[in-house]
């Protein structure tokens, strides 16, 4: 049986998935990673997307420029909301949401830093923390792997993240090795 999906089509959900999203990350996103995130599955509508970006901007979020493109950071009323209305919107979305969210954003650090890993992780509400593993193919420059991995807390976190940035290359070989389907 397959499980129904859920659509988050108000424009004040929206707002709050916003600001989870951008608190839950800790870094600031663009609309057209906004956009990216939430069509995964046709969580949102594009317009209704549009509508509640306009409207969190200048209250909820603040606009800032980097590198000539247009990112939406939390202002202290958006953390409120993210941590006080955050688990009002369904486990579901929030954790698919999440996931897409630290795929989009570590591809798109990546590219800018010229990096062919990153390694990003989040507490989540009980404590436990999920870790998003991002490796890009060095030839193509295309996503090679993506994994996350949720542990017991940030202290697991924090180990598995400096393990795999101390020898990217040798965590990479690993995959490619346990991955490698024939000669």
């Amino acid at each position: 049986m397959e499980t129904p999906r859920i659509r988050i089509d108000e424009v004040d959900d929206i707002c709050v998935l916003i600001c989870y999203l951008i608190y839950s990350l800790g870094c600031p996103l663009s609309k057209d990673q906004l956009v990216e995130i939430t069509s995964l599955e046709n969580a949102v509508n594009y317009f209704n997307l549009s509508q509640a970006i306009e409207k969190v901007s200048g209250h909820l979020c603040e606009e800032t420029d980097i590198d000539g493109e247009t990112f939406y950071n939390n202002t202290p009323k958006g953390i409120k909301a993210a941590k006080d209305l955050g688990a009002t919107l369904p486990l579901s979305v929030r954790d698919k949401m999440f996931s897409e969210a630290v795929r989009v954003y570590t591809r798109d650090a990546m590219k800018k830093k010229g990096s062919f890993l990153a390694v990003r992780y989040i507490k989540n509400a009980d404590g436990s923390c999920t870790v998003g593993i991002t490796i890009m193919d060095e030839i193509t420059s295309r996503q090679k792997y993506y994994t996350a991995v949720t542990v017991e807390n940030e202290q697991a976190a924090d180990i598995i993240k400096q393990k795999v940035k101390s020898d990217p290359k040798a965590f990479a070989d690993c995959l490619d090795q346990f991955f490698k389907c024939s000669d």
